[in-house]
């Protein structure tokens, strides 16, 4: 069997790594880990902004590309870091499905690993594309080269509005079947 690294096997093994953990921690806390990845996006955005505002213009050896790489490395990493604490440390609980049937808790809890996985995946490409969510998205990442090899990497950065509305309009969706169940 050949199987070559590629940026397709990356989005395939993250979304799977992102689905079991939801299983492992649960359908409530899966649902925290969404709202936090929202938080973490406009965090992680708007301290990389206030980074490339104020602090890049001021350090010349961060001028050019090694700059834009180190805003696009500081965004990720706040992203993660922000959903990290949140998920560990956040002093807040959601709780949905607590009167369900097994299946049904099975498949929320699926269903909100899946779209948080594209959430996640779709953000931190289009973190690595340079982009900003506050100061506007503005268009399709077509300044890296592995959007050109990957089909995935093009479905979900050009899809990237589809994944960061999903677990918002999923959530509300469950809210309100629970509420008239």
């Amino acid at each position: 069997m050949d199987i070559r690294l590629s940026w397709d096997l990356f989005i395939i093994v993250f979304f799977a790594v992102i689905i079991a953990y939801s299983f492992i921690i649960g359908k409530d806390r899966t649902l925290k880990v969404v709202i936090g990845t929202y938080l973490a996006i406009l965090t992680a955005d708007g301290i990389g902004n206030l980074f490339q505002q104020y602090l890049l213009p001021s350090i010349p050896s961060l001028q050019g590309d090694i700059g834009v790489q180190v805003l696009v490395l500081l965004k990720i990493l706040v992203f993660i870091a922000v959903i990290v604490v949140i998920a560990v440390k956040g002093s807040f609980s959601v709780s949905i499905f607590a009167n369900k049937e097994l299946f049904a808790k099975v498949f929320v809890t699926f269903l909100f690993g899946f779209l948080n996985a594209g959430l996640i995946v779709s953000t931190i490409l289009v973190f690595i594309s340079g982009f900003s969510f506050v100061n506007g998205f503005y268009g399709m990442m077509t300044t890296t080269s592995f959007y050109y090899e990957s089909e995935l990497v093009r479905l979900m950065v050009d899809n990237y509005n589809i994944w960061f509305a999903l677990p918002a309009i999923a959530f509300t969706g469950v809210s309100i079947f629970e509420e008239n169940a």
